[in-house]
């Protein structure tokens, strides 16, 4: 049987992975993988900073359970600040503007919104569903 409290830490693991490994990605287009026309040396360096930030906060949640909650919200802080830097230097004109950075931006500070979202209001579901051993019994009887 899986917790609340298991699914919760799973929940917040798997948004850590998956935004890291979506900056990864953008990463690995803006470095010219799928195309050269793609390729730009700044968004490599700062969508890969990123992803690190989020792939070391997703290995720290392995190592201690407790921190998980915590860990997940300063690094996808991090991150979205991170995003907010990254939209505000498109539309000045600095960053890249293919369409796949329009697309990809948007998408992941939603995500990252989302991620946020399921890390900072899971704990107070959680509370807010408690009862107390054996009330969920009588009820029943």
């Amino acid at each position: 049987m899986v917790m609340k409290d298991d699914r919760q830490l799973v929940q917040t693991r798997m948004f850590l992975f998956a935004e890291a490994l979506a900056f990864t990605v953008a990463a690995l287009i803006h470095a010219g993988l799928p195309a050269e026309e793609y390729g730009r040396r700044d968004a490599i360096v700062f969508e890969s900073v990123l992803a690190g930030i989020l792939f070391l906060g997703y290995s720290l949640t392995q190592y201690n359970n407790s921190w998980t909650g915590r860990i997940g919200i300063v690094v996808q802080g991090i991150a979205l600040l991170g995003t907010v830097i990254g939209r505000f230097s498109i539309i000045a004109g600095a960053g890249p503007a293919i369409l796949f950075d329009l697309v990809f931006y948007r998408a992941i500070t939603f995500i990252l919104l989302w991620g946020l979202t399921v890390t900072i209001i899971a704990p107070t579901f959680s509370v807010l569903n408690f009862t107390r051993r054996g009330e969920g019994d009588k009820a029943h009887e």
